[in-house]
């Protein structure tokens, strides 16, 4: 058998088989098409998909481009307007600092000038304060003596130039200094202690008793005998009660008492109480003729010839006069003080009882005041006034210089 034989004998063998496969079924190639126009509508429809996404993306991105080159123009803009308006400001602003630095010289000149007027505006106005201080001081010594109101103002002036630290000045507060120191020396008179020993000496004045009785101290108050004295014996009688009335003493019923004494006889009783009854009746007499008479020495009569009235304008004229006198210690003047109280020691001497204890310590209080001084010398402020002349001066030279 040949190979033609052979081949179409297998052909023939095969052709049952095709047959029966293609009855049974679609063939593996038909399968394979119809998966790959699967794959293929798959693929497209992924490729689709995507597609859409990515013009949908690429849209989303252009639009936000836009907006993004939008917003860089509008900012570009704005940047231009603000460089703009940047330049327009430094350029302000260079002008601006260059009037400032004018301003700044124009002032440091100013101020400059400012300040030697000031200084020489407070020198003079320093020197004014100065010199009102001084002649202040200088009114108080002057006017009323007054040492401690001077020793103020002086030390207030001295402070004002302390606080001042001015050169010129320097003079000034030395004789400033000087005069404080010669003040301060001044023994100061004590015008509240002389007023209140005034007002005692008043008081003496308007109690103690004149020579003669009068309503402010009449005799009887001077001449009231002690009681001592009122009831001592007379020389060689017995001691007596001074309740008892003399002629009592001589009565029936004081015999009655010492008739218990029968050794006694009857007319040595008689004698003994006509002796007692005697001295006290003597007694009685002189006390009597003592608050009626007294006898004393005076160097003018007519100091015992003064009425009530009279006496009374004397104690009002004594304390008028204590009254100018004190009026002339405030004052300062020295002659209307001891004018006023020498007249006050005569009129002590001449017309008040010189047996007063009130009196004596008058007339000794009088006589210690009219020694008194009221005034003591004073210093002048020359030594201050001449310095600040001479600072006026100085002053006043520069100025005449410049006219």
């Amino acid at each position: 058998m040949s190979e033609t034989d052979t081949t179409a004998a297998s052909s023939a063998a095969d052709l049952p088989s095709r047959s029966q496969r293609q009855a049974s079924g679609l063939s593996w190639s038909v399968t394979l098409v119809i998966v790959l126009l699967l794959l293929a509508a798959l693929l497209g429809a992924a490729l689709w998909f995507q597609q859409s996404r990515f013009e949908a993306a690429g849209r989303d991105v252009a639009g936000q481009v836009h907006a993004l080159s939008v917003q860089l123009t509008e900012s570009r803009r704005e940047s231009r307007q603000a460089v703009a308006l940047v330049e327009s400001h430094a350029a302000r602003i260079a002008q601006l600092e260059l009037a400032l630095r004018d301003a700044q010289s124009q002032f440091a000149v100013l101020e400059q000038e400012w300040q030697s007027f000031n200084k020489g505006m407070e020198d003079s106005m320093l020197a004014s304060d100065l010199d009102r201080l001084v002649t202040l001081a200088g009114q108080q010594l002057r006017l009323s003596g007054n040492v401690n109101n001077a020793v103020v103002a002086l030390e207030t002036a001295l402070s004002t130039l302390v606080r001042a630290e001015r050169p010129r000045f320097a003079g000034v507060q030395r004789s400033i200094n000087a005069d404080l120191e010669r003040l301060r020396a001044v023994p100061i008179v004590d015008v509240q202690g002389i007023s209140a020993r005034l007002d005692v000496l008043t008081s003496l004045v308007g109690r103690a008793p004149l020579l003669v009785p009068d309503a402010a101290a009449p005799r009887s108050a001077r001449s009231v005998t002690t009681p001592e004295a009122a009831t001592a014996p007379v020389s060689g009688a017995p001691p007596r009660n001074p309740t008892v009335d003399p002629v009592a003493a001589a009565s029936p019923a004081g015999k009655a008492d010492g008739g218990a004494n029968t050794e006694v006889p009857w007319w040595s009783r008689a004698v003994n109480d006509v002796t007692a009854w005697s001295g006290s009746v003597a007694t009685l007499i002189s006390k009597e003729l003592a608050s009626v008479i007294h006898v004393q020495r005076v160097s003018d009569a007519s100091a015992l010839l003064v009425s009530p009235e009279q006496a009374a304008q004397l104690r009002a004229n004594l304390r008028s006069r204590l009254l100018t006198a004190q009026l002339a210690l405030v004052m300062r003047q020295p002659s209307l003080w001891k004018a006023e109280l020498t007249s006050i020691e005569a009129a002590l001497v001449a017309r008040y009882d010189p047996q007063s204890p009130d009196t004596l310590a008058a007339l000794k209080m009088a006589r210690e005041l009219a020694a008194t001084a009221v005034v003591v010398p004073l210093p002048d402020l020359s030594d201050s006034v001449a310095a600040l002349e001479s600072v006026r001066t100085s002053d006043a030279a520069p100025a005449k210089a410049g006219d």
